[in-house]
């Protein structure tokens, strides 16, 4: 408090506890992490249980003349559609076997005896395409696990025409390869690629949606003390300047604790996350979160102080213009706008990070308290450039600060219209 003036300290101080005790604000702050938790393992235990529910009899109806079906009943056998699966294989002589063989098994399909059925030809072979009808087509998982077994029964018979041993053609037919991605930068080896990525785009949906979130606040705020008139009773004891300067700071406190706390939340939950769905027989791939270090840390939360300055700022003067909160719908789009645009081009930042869009975002201080962080999370940033984007944020918050003041001082006390463009610049010229 020594460094921050008595009456400054003391508009923070009510801001901030004003809205840290706000049941809308403990909601928001323990609810959303809690449900985003939710979102990362129910998915997929309810992905188990549907696999378990749908597992039933497939029939396989073979009509080809070196027993490619038999092949897949193994395949299938051996786990691919799940542990409860169970496969029944028909061969079929000619033709009319065939039509009379698909006719019971769809009745059987429709009686609930069966899951589907398979149907191999010789003929649907050489022209790259097996039929398969069920109750379980909408099931993308199931499906490509079907069409996994199919190809490898067909590579095996292949190999098997091609002269290779029946051992040698069922272990390179069974042979899979997964592509294991890992991220290279000046730092050195950065882990994995795809979870880099999504650590960066969740990076960047968590500072647009906090500095949405309470830059509206901020507008918020500034509209109920003019509607309450509030305004006039404090400014005779403070300044327009310290008075909006308290607000912003004061909600900007309650964001950073809220970031905090999401961060915080998070990290327990992704470390719960293994876990827990192993507890429900769910056998779930390692999630090792990238190592962010004390500086990157410093350097995003002084990214989402500045931008969020920055932003409070532009929602403050929207207050302080209008007087309804039907005005000051309309009258933010262009703030919001800002923000949207940024979020949009989020996804080619993510295809090239260090590309000439990606650059020139990064100095644009309306776009680069959520592209700077990004990029930060995906590869290093040269000092050229942090000292660019910083200096262009610090400035035109300064600005845009000082603007807001101005129009601030003027529109708080305004009440029952909204003025024109040219009213409010002069507003703002007023000294």
């Amino acid at each position: 408090m020594t460094m921050i003036p008595a009456k400054l300290f003391t508009i923070i101080r009510r801001e901030y506890v004003e809205r840290i005790r706000s049941k809308w604000f403990l909601i928001a702050t323990f609810l959303g992490p809690v449900l985003m938790g939710l979102f990362m393992v129910l998915p997929a235990i309810m992905a188990q249980r549907e696999r378990r529910a749908e597992s039933g009899v497939v029939r396989v109806l073979d009509s080809t003349t070196d027993s490619v079906g038999a092949v897949i009943v193994s395949t299938l056998r051996g786990g691919v559609m799940g542990d409860t699966t169970r496969v029944q294989y028909r061969h079929v002589s000619d033709s009319t076997a065939i039509l009379e063989a698909v006719r019971k098994a769809t009745d059987a399909v429709l009686a609930g005896e069966l899951v589907g059925y398979l149907e191999v030809g010789t003929g649907s072979l050489e022209r790259g395409t097996v039929h398969y009808a069920g109750k379980n087509t909408s099931s993308l998982m199931g499906m490509q696990l079907l069409e996994r077994a199919i190809n490898r029964a067909v590579l095996q018979k292949s190999l098997l025409r091609a002269g290779v041993d029946a051992d040698r053609s069922e272990s390179i037919a069974a042979a899979q390869l997964r592509l294991d991605t890992e991220r290279l930068t000046t730092r050195g080896r950065g882990g994995s690629g795809t979870i880099g990525m999504v650590f960066a785009l969740a990076i960047a949906l968590t500072l647009y949606m906090t500095i949405f979130l309470h830059g509206s606040a901020v507008m918020r705020g500034v509209l109920e003390e003019k509607q309450s008139r509030v305004a006039e009773v404090v400014l005779s004891s403070v300044s327009s300047d310290t008075l909006l300067l308290g607000k912003v700071l004061g909600i900007g406190g309650i964001g950073v604790t809220q970031l905090a706390t999401w961060v915080l939340m998070a990290t327990a939950m992704l470390r719960l996350r293994g876990p827990l769905l192993a507890h429900f027989g769910v056998q779930d791939a390692a999630f090792a979160l990238p190592e962010l270090g004390l500086a990157m840390g410093v350097t995003i939360l002084l990214t989402f102080l500045l931008g969020f300055l920055l932003y409070a700022a532009l929602f403050a003067m929207v207050g302080a213009v209008v007087s309804t909160e039907q005005d000051a719908q309309q009258a933010q789009m262009p703030v919001v706008l800002l923000l949207v645009l940024t979020f949009s081009m989020v996804q080619g930042i993510l295809n090239n990070p260090e590309g000439m869009l990606a650059r020139v975002l990064t100095i644009v201080p309306f776009s680069a308290p959520i592209v700077l962080p990004l990029r930060l999370s995906l590869a290093p940033l040269g000092t050229g450039e942090l000292v660019a984007a910083f200096t262009s944020m610090s400035i035109t918050a300064v600005v845009v600060m000082r603007l807001a003041s101005r129009l601030y001082r003027v529109g708080i006390l305004m009440y029952g219209k909204r003025p024109s463009l040219a009213e409010a610049w002069r507003w703002i010229q007023q000294r």
